[in-house]
């Protein structure tokens, strides 16, 4: 592997890096949005620790989060933003391309 290779891996976003993050960016990539619940089941959080996760990820504008009224019950939906599908999809190219280097 190469130098330059070797830096993009030290410049890993670790926003994204952490991996209940990167596990809700990557449940949300293929889905476009997911509510709350969704979410916790898939990944088994808790919820606080996935909110706490998600305000991160809001501020970062990665994703967004909505309210909504789902058979009458208060939903939290939370959304991909093109900034996050952009940012996961190069996180992932990044260790693409080392993993290729080093096979």
């Amino acid at each position: 592997m190469d130098d330059k290779s070797l830096r993009k891996i030290v410049d890993l976003d670790l926003l994204i890096h952490t991996p209940a993050r990167l596990a809700v960016l990557m449940f949300l990539l293929p889905r476009f949005k997911a509510t709350f619940p969704e979410v916790i089941t898939a990944l088994d959080l808790t919820s606080g620790n996935l909110s706490s996760h998600v305000k991160k990820l809001e501020e970062a504008e990665l994703i967004l989060v909505e309210k909504a009224f789902i058979e009458s019950k208060p939903t939290t939906i939370l959304i991909l933003t093109e900034a996050g599908r952009q940012a996961v999809l190069s996180y992932a190219d990044v260790l693409k391309s080392a993993l290729e280097k080093i096979s």
